[in-house]
């Protein structure tokens, strides 16, 4: 995480980002039914904090943002289970690396 707060996100981006939350509520509902609570609430913590920081509470940061999702992901990512969504991916896509 760098010593400096980014540049908060356009209107466009929020947009992006509104829709990757909702990825993220889906997913966790998904797994939640099929009872690994504990991914759901990994989730839960990666994602938590995003809808408040874009907005300007708290300190954005993009790079940081993508660490958390990197983290879950890897976590999460192995062959017999795959996160439903690629959250790094739709993540640079908002902010076009």
């Amino acid at each position: 995480m760098s010593g400096e707060r980014d540049q908060l996100p356009s209107d466009k981006q929020r947009e992006g980002l509104g829709e990757l939350i909702q990825n993220a509520f889906v997913e966790i509902r998904a797994i939640a039914a099929e009872g690994r609570g504990q991914q759901a609430s990994d989730l839960a913590d990666t994602f938590h904090n995003i809808s408040r920081e874009m907005y300007g509470w708290g300190k954005w940061d993009v790079e940081f943002t993508r660490k958390m999702l990197e983290r879950y992901q890897q976590k999460y990512h192995d062959e017999s289970y795959s996160p439903k969504f690629n959250y790094v991916t739709k993540l640079d896509a908002i902010f076009a690396r």
